[in-house]
């Protein structure tokens, strides 16, 4: 999910930081996690440590290689892409590691992650930040814990995809995931009215940041999640706010509704994205849609097959400016198959190719309409 910057800002040709900087954020990542790991594994100590009941360690690592047969002369993947997003290398998508800790009245999290995703997607965050996946604290509000206020760094309520590749569907995130918010900063009121009812109220500090831009303007968002029987689940997220200073304005809403169902060994997961901001200049409302569709069968226990359609319409560039006609208008295709090696073990491969209207794909030979990829996946969590 994108970057959260100004519409000036969130263009195709995103720039990465220079070669030392992320050194330096990388060493300073491994000194996070190497600390994190020390104090993870002194904590699980003595079993009978009333004091440490609930606290959980877990950890995710997904390494990658993606050929890319329309690369830019940088072998960088295409610009609104986050993850798996280096050409013909072995790479590290997302290292990730989690400390957990889970009473009846109180819970947090703490994750720290290294890898292209990090470099990619938090860019634009503080040096210090760039490798924080989630710090948060939550406080159940009732005695039987249907209400409970969290606050801090955790995954967006926005989304039918996450960043822990393991727990998608595909291999690869739809656009819509990736120019949409992957982590939120603010605070999260939630309510589970009914086993199969969920309402949430969220305050944000912008459009997927972590430190708010200087305006006044709140930014907001609501979250509902019906779940009428087994197998299917409907979710339906907002956002509504500035994500630029004040002087420039630009208020922004947008609607994330998708459904998931099961049945058997198939299943269906549809959504459909759609977010208007106030026009730059004076001209009318400025909009972007993207509609999805994946479908999966499951192959006996250890094999499934996955296939997935998608377009996305930017033709305003409110997200990914081109600078062309059409602005950023694509139909993308893809199709995978995932082998479970050994549980939370999966190793998995997918073909995708991307036809947009206008010239829009960087390649060797100059902008392109098409880009075609293949992507192969180890991933573990454990």
């Amino acid at each position: 999910m994108a970057m959260c910057m100004g519409p000036e800002a969130i263009t195709i040709d995103r720039t990465r930081t220079a070669a030392p900087r992320a050194v330096r954020a990388d060493r300073t990542a491994c000194l996070v996690i190497g600390l994190l790991a020390g104090a993870s594994a002194h904590a699980v100590g003595p079993a009978d440590s009333t004091a440490l009941r609930g606290l959980r360690v877990a950890a995710f690592v997904d390494v990658y290689f993606a050929y890319d047969f329309g690369h830019s002369r940088d072998d960088e993947r295409p610009r609104f892409l986050y993850q798996y997003d280096r050409h013909s290398e072995v790479d590290l998508n997302l290292g990730l590691l989690q400390v957990a800790y889970d009473r009846p009245r109180t819970r947090a999290a703490l994750g720290v992650m290294a890898g292209t995703y990090a470099q990619a997607n938090l860019i634009a965050e503080p040096d210090l930040l760039r490798h924080v996946f989630e710090a948060r604290v939550g406080l159940a509000l009732d005695r039987h814990r249907t209400l409970w206020l969290d606050a801090g760094i955790m995954p967006s309520h926005i989304g039918l995809e996450s960043a822990i590749g393991i727990d998608n569907w595909t291999l690869t995130r739809s656009i819509a995931a990736e120019n949409s918010p992957y982590y939120m900063s603010g605070a999260k009121l939630t309510w589970t009215a009914h086993p199969k009812w969920e309402v949430a109220a969220v305050y944000l500090n912008g459009w997927q940041r972590i430190r708010r831009v200087q305006n006044d303007t709140p930014c907001l968002g609501t979250q509902l999640v019906w779940r009428p029987k087994d197998g299917l689940t409907l979710n339906w997220s907002t956002f509504a706010g500035s994500d630029v200073p004040d002087s420039l304005g630009l208020y922004r809403a947008f609607s994330n509704l998708f459904g998931t169902w099961t049945r058997g060994g198939w299943g269906v997961q549809a959504g459909v994205d759609v977010g208007v901001q106030e026009a730059r200049g004076t001209g009318p409302l400025e909009t972007w849609w993207t509609p999805l569709l994946i479908v999966r069968r499951q192959l006996g226990e250890r094999v499934r097959l996955v296939a997935r359609a998608e377009h996305y319409a930017d033709p305003d560039q409110v997200i990914l400016s081109t600078g062309t006609v059409h602005g950023f208008t694509t139909m993308g295709y893809s199709l995978g198959c995932d082998v479970r090696v050994v549980d939370e073990v999966w190793a998995r491969s997918e073909v995708r190719t991307f036809h947009g209207v206008d010239a829009i794909y960087d390649s060797i030979h100059g902008p392109v309409q098409d880009n075609t990829s293949i992507t192969v996946s180890v991933a573990a969590r454990f």
